[in-house]
């Protein structure tokens, strides 16, 4: 029997390959046109509700921009229960996806921070200096950090003790929601929003020909700011449960990286990182508190509320051993713990509110490092697509 041959690979593998990149590809965009969709109707969702500018903008936003990853390892962990198939890979997917936004967060976000102060510090009436509200950040950081920790040290322990943690971290979220939205100063003046999606589709169709103003994209009825919020949940569900399957394939298939080092680069990089240019934009724009709110909300969430899930749900695959996945999924733990208390300890000591943008640079060593490490592990020492626990 022959095989047609294509640079040495046979025809159907290359085939194969290129239909499950389109895939995987498909997948990013169904996950950020679903958050944007998302994004758009829960800040109209926080209006109806009265919710102030903090809460919508800050709490509200963040978590609908860090949906996406969170439902990665939802639809993987609940996908391989329902199955009863492929549950090491799908929590070793869930445990990457869970780990690689804080990592994200705390080490590319905030050198793109650092860098984007400096390359418009032409334009800035702050100039070179990153003016930001040291409380909010300490605040967003403080929890971050301890939340991370426990997510941790919960690794490290077994039986009761996990849940305790779990059980903590639920609640250590809803504290800094409280703390968040009482204090109400992560927003700085008030944001017009944009018109509501599906309310402009609504209004092209044939709205209302009685109404001579901007109808009902600027002026949304209830109903289309749910019908919204729903059909968004429902494409990042679909572009989560394509992804979880194609990096399963990817690393079964074809890389033969192990499928949690996959997921750890790839989700946040497809879900994470595009959300937080706005951070630039507004950087540009001198709202720097904005743009580090952006990002250290954000962590506060992924530091305690999905983590939860991996603990609960996962092998939470954290380790000491050289050569492992787990230690891989460990060090990026650590590296973004560590960026994370460099700022914290930084804006602790500033009593101007004026910060240097160098601690923000900082992340950029520690992602260039971890790369480093993660294809040491993987071209020098093998590490391959089979978990090592």
């Amino acid at each position: 029997m022959t095989s047609v041959l294509v640079s040495g690979l046979p025809l159907a593998l290359v085939s194969g390959v290129l239909g499950n990149t389109i895939l995987l590809v498909g997948s990013f965009v169904l996950l950020l046109l679903g958050a944007e969709i998302f994004t758009n109707g829960v800040e109209w969702l926080g209006q109806y509700l009265g919710l102030g500018d903090s809460a919508t903008g800050s709490v509200l936003a963040a978590v609908g921009t860090a949906l996406p990853e969170t439902l990665i390892p939802v639809i993987a962990i609940l996908g391989a229960y329902l199955s009863g198939e492929g549950s090491e890979s799908a929590s070793d997917i869930g445990v990457g996806a869970i780990l690689g936004a804080p990592f994200l967060l705390a080490t590319i976000a905030m050198f793109l921070v650092g860098v984007s102060v400096l390359v418009f510090s032409g334009r800035r009436d702050h100039g070179s200096e990153f003016y930001v509200n040291d409380e909010s950040t300490q605040r967003d950081l403080f929890f971050f950090f301890v939340g991370y920790v426990l997510a941790v040290a919960a690794a490290f322990v077994t039986g009761i003790a996990t849940v305790v943690i779990g059980a903590f971290l639920v609640f250590w979220y809803g504290l800094y929601l409280y703390r968040t939205i009482s204090a109400d100063d992560m927003v700085e003046g008030e944001e017009e929003l944009d018109p509501l999606y599906l309310g402009r589709v609504v209004e092209h169709l044939g709205g209302d020909p009685a109404t001579d103003d901007d109808g009902r994209g600027e002026d949304p009825a209830g109903w289309t700011v749910g019908l919204q919020t729903l059909i968004a949940l429902a494409v990042i569900i679909g572009g989560a449960q394509l992804f979880v399957g194609e990096v399963s394939y990817f690393s079964n298939q074809v890389v033969s990286i192990p499928a949690a080092i996959l997921s750890l680069l790839l989700a946040p990089f497809a879900t994470e990182l595009p959300e937080k240019f706005n951070s630039i934009i507004w950087i540009a724009d001198d709202k720097d508190t904005l743009a580090l709110g952006n990002i250290t909300g954000a962590m506060a969430f992924q530091g305690t509320l999905p983590v939860t899930l991996g603990i609960l749900f996962t092998t939470w695959d954290l380790t000491l051993q050289w050569g492992t996945t787990g230690f891989l999924n460990a060090l990026s733990a650590v590296l973004a713990l560590v960026s994370a208390a460099i700022l914290y300890v930084r804006a602790r000591r500033d009593t101007t509110d004026s910060m240097h943008p160098a601690p923000f640079l900082v992340g950029g060593l520690f992602y260039a490092l971890f790369i480093g490490i993660v294809l040491y592990h993987v071209f020098v020492i093998g590490l391959s697509g089979v978990p090592t626990h």
